[in-house]
């Protein structure tokens, strides 16, 4: 089980950050080693994603239930198929000063322990990519 989370400031908006961060049919265009991402159904405050994802060796496709709480900011995301016993993603933003605080946690439970020994090992360098990836999409589009 690997338990993580990080924060960092950013100096945007939090209502821009949240629907940046939550829209997962983008993601495939600049997250790193994330080779496919698609909302495959919609509700009002959910929705049902897939990902296909690669890092080193580890590649595999999961879909996750996806709860976006603009009101409070929060996104929370939950797994429910793929090569893990669990996983949940929560972001949530704050405004502060000039910009906003965005807090990710992450919860996994892989099966494959040898791959959650490399991602344990990683993990805060695959963060760090992934905010720096968010970071550089919202510079584009902001």
């Amino acid at each position: 089980m690997l338990d993580v989370e990080h924060k960092k400031f950013l100096k945007y908006p939090s209502e821009f950050l949240f629907d940046v961060m939550s829209d997962v049919n983008s993601y495939s265009k600049f997250i790193p080693g994330c080779n496919s991402s698609k909302i495959i159904s919609s509700s009002d405050d959910k929705f049902i994603a897939k990902l296909k994802l690669q890092y080193l060796l580890m590649s595999g496709e999961f879909i996750s239930e996806v709860y976006c709480d603009k009101k409070n900011l929060i996104i929370i995301s939950k797994g429910i198929e793929g090569p893990f016993h669990s996983l949940m993603n929560k972001w949530k933003f704050k405004e502060e000063g000039d910009g906003s605080i965005v807090k990710l946690n992450i919860s996994i439970d892989l099966e494959n322990k040898i791959f959650e020994r490399i991602l344990k090992k990683n993990i805060d360098k695959i963060l760090s990519q992934i905010i720096l990836s968010f970071e550089e999409r919202i510079d584009l589009i902001y």
